[in-house]
């Protein structure tokens, strides 16, 4: 029985109690058992939190630096926009040695309080090598605000390479998405900007 079959006859079979195998299982797997664990516990939603919730604080507790697993916990509970976890987050900048998991964490930050010193925060990343630039990209592009449109048009004018600038028209493109009253002030930044994003907006919106 592959991995994949495995997984699921363990959730089938118990539910949001194998919760803590599957979180075991992160520690132990390659990186596309990973991901289908991570979308697995993300599909039980709601009734899952509880025990999500105690997991996470037990390995805040517990766990030493670069646990893998917190981080998985603290971006599954993020996307449930799981408040609780906030307080946790920043004292959280201090277990990782590996520098790509501060934008990571500054990006739950960000998203969840919608404080503009952690956009600022983020807005630093960007000068980083070119993992941790796109990465702070997509974070800075979890909230809308004319904040958000300044930086991601101003790096799009700054851009090198087109496949930078079709990330930074994805992220425009999303951040519009969650604020129509947005669109007037991207026009009024940058029309060229706005009409490629536009053109995005018409065909998503099919």
């Amino acid at each position: 029985m592959d991995r994949e079959n495995v997984i699921q006859k363990i959730t089938e079979e118990k539910g949001i109690e194998s919760i803590p195998v599957l979180l075991d299982l992160l520690e132990k797997e390659d990186e596309e058992t990973k991901n289908l664990i991570f979308e697995v516990l993300s599909y039980m939603g709601n009734e899952s939190v509880p025990i999500l919730m105690e997991e996470f604080k037990k390995r805040f507790e517990t766990s030493e630096k670069d646990d893998v697993v917190l981080l998985y916990l603290m971006e599954m509970l993020g996307e449930m926009e799981i408040m609780e976890i906030v307080p946790y987050l920043e004292r959280m900048l201090n277990r990782y040695t590996d520098e790509r998991a501060f934008p990571i964490i500054i990006e739950h930050l960000w998203k969840l309080t919608g404080d503009l010193k952690y956009l600022s925060i983020l807005e630093t990343f960007l000068d980083e090598d070119e993992e941790t630039e796109e990465i702070a990209i997509m974070a800075i592009s979890q909230k809308a605000d004319k904040k958000v449109i300044d930086i991601l048009v101003e790096k799009y004018n700054n851009a090198k390479s087109n496949s930078k600038r079709a990330l930074i028209l994805d992220s425009l493109t999303k951040v519009l998405f969650m604020d129509f009253d947005l669109v007037p002030y991207l026009k009024e930044k940058s029309k060229e900007i706005s009409d490629r994003v536009q053109w995005y907006l018409k065909n998503f919106s099919k």
